[in-house]
């Protein structure tokens, strides 16, 4: 007698099964649509980036250091919004006018904020040094050339009103880190070269001889090369800040590249970069390119070093690497300040 296989309740392959295929479908057709999406605009993988950082704890209280006196959201642009307001620390006690650092925060353009340097920049006050932390508007909601216009602006502020936070109006640092370092640098290049302010259509907000130096932190500075840098999404932040996926082609790159537009007269330069940073032959060309041209320049670039000293590495402070760049950049203000 042939015996019917009864066949009631077998379970069936969990791709059969509707409570998970449809599911997978969609995760399979949103995903594919964020590609796609991606591929036609930057603000897709830069929202999710964004979305991630937020998601990701961090220490968003600032505690004060002692004796270190703190201005916060001050609008450098009359009725500016927040994307053109600065935080100001500055020693308590100082009984004399100090140099003033303006410090321009990275984030590959799109990310970032003033308060994320806020720790190193007590650092400073607490040596001696009035340290002013700007925001700027970000990609790819505001492309090149804004930030620049705007820290040139953050200098004539400095320029009107050093003086209420103890500053020196004529003995003034730029200083930046990642992308802020690459503002920093062309904002010393539009101030030092006619050329470039010129063609900008920038008037610079302070002399050559009150831009005592720069301080410049893990920055590309040749924007036709930094896209073969293996840094990670540089394509994506440099598609969004100057808004041209193919931003090779983009026209005013090399008004960008901090390489082609310094002169003798560019300013005393710190740089540095970590040695297992992927920006790092950008610092190190920076520096040739001002040796060439016999701007006074110091680099630090760790070379023989056993520690492992990636991206913004000068922040790391509990490194022997980040203190090393702290004494360094203190002694190399100390010794342009007038």
């Amino acid at each position: 007698m042939q015996l019917k296989l009864n066949t009631k309740g077998t379970a069936r392959p969990w791709y059969r099964r509707k409570q998970y295929w449809i599911p997978g479908a969609i995760v399979m057709v949103t995903i594919f649509t964020l590609y796609i999406g991606a591929q036609i605009t930057p603000k897709i993988p830069i929202f999710f980036l964004k979305t991630l950082i937020k998601l990701a704890p961090s220490d968003s209280d600032v505690v004060m250091a002692e004796g270190v006196s703190h201005l916060k959201d001050v609008a450098y642009i009359e009725g500016g919004r927040s994307n053109s307001t600065m935080d100001i620390y500055y020693p308590s006690a100082a009984t004399e006018l100090l140099p003033v650092v303006l410090w321009v925060h990275g984030g590959g353009w799109v990310l970032g904020d003033k308060k994320d340097i806020s720790d190193y920049a007590m650092q400073l006050a607490e040596r001696g040094f009035v340290v002013v932390s700007m925001n700027y508007a970000l990609a790819p909601d505001a492309t090149y050339p804004t930030p620049v216009f705007q820290t040139n602006r953050a200098l004539t502020y400095i320029q009107n009103h050093a003086t209420e936070f103890k500053g020196d109006p004529h003995n003034i640092f730029l200083a930046g880190n990642s992308a802020g370092a690459q503002i920093a640098s062309q904002t010393a290049a539009v101030v030092t070269n006619q050329a470039l302010a010129q063609l900008m259509s920038i008037q610079p907000s302070i002399d050559p001889e009150e831009l005592r130096g720069v301080l410049l932190y893990c920055g590309p500075y040749n924007m036709s090369t930094v896209g073969e840098s293996g840094f990670p999404l540089i394509r994506t932040f440099l598609w969004s800040y100057t808004g041209i996926k193919a931003f090779e082609e983009f026209p005013h790159l090399d008004e960008m590249s901090t390489v082609l537009q310094v002169t003798p007269n560019y300013p005393p330069s710190f740089i540095t970069s970590g040695n297992h940073d992927p920006l790092t032959g950008q610092s190190v060309e920076l520096a040739q390119t001002l040796n060439r041209l016999d701007v006074e320049t110091e680099t630090l670039f760790f070379t023989a070093s056993t520690e492992r000293l990636g991206h913004d590495y000068q922040f790391q402070l509990q490194t022997d690497g980040g203190k090393r760049a702290l004494e360094e950049a203190v002694r190399f203000l100390q010794k342009h300040r007038r």
